[in-house]
């Protein structure tokens, strides 16, 4: 499965430097390309976004935190390392877990955060070939 990955704009820079344009959220915050994050301190996607202080959106729900039809927005923060004042989520623009065990997603259609993504998500080159094999697999289907 694809994820994009909310950060705010101070980390989104450092990440991905000052030259490259970045989506920006209704909220003020970025969308950034889970591949966009490999060289960020982590072995897996969400250790990666919990050391970003951002949150992994879902594929299918980027668009409506893009242009502010979420219900609840998605959460991040910046951490210390990046230039912020605190390590933890508890001064974000919304509510979210403050358990840090695993990174936070949210389907922001619902706000509801989503159950079973943690430290066992593909990340790098297996989830190019997970995102691969299921495009090969919608391609069989709409040939059928």
């Amino acid at each position: 499965m694809k994820y994009y990955v909310k950060v705010t704009k101070e980390v989104a820079r450092q990440v991905m430097g000052d030259d490259v344009p970045l989506t920006l959220t209704n909220d003020g915050n970025c969308v950034l390309y889970q591949s966009e994050v490999n060289g960020v301190e982590g072995m897996t996607l969400s250790e990666r976004v919990r050391t970003l202080g951002g949150s992994l959106i879902q594929e299918c729900d980027v668009l409506a935190e893009i242009k502010g039809t979420v219900e609840t927005p998605a959460d991040c923060y910046t951490p210390k390392r990046y230039g912020g004042t605190e390590d933890d989520r508890g001064t974000g623009k919304s509510q979210a877990s403050s358990d840090m065990s695993n990174a936070v997603v949210s389907s922001p259609a619902t706000g509801v955060p989503v159950e079973g993504v943690g430290d066992s998500m593909p990340t790098g080159e297996e989830a190019d070939n997970e995102s691969d094999s299921d495009k090969e697999e919608e391609t069989k289907k709409k040939a059928r």
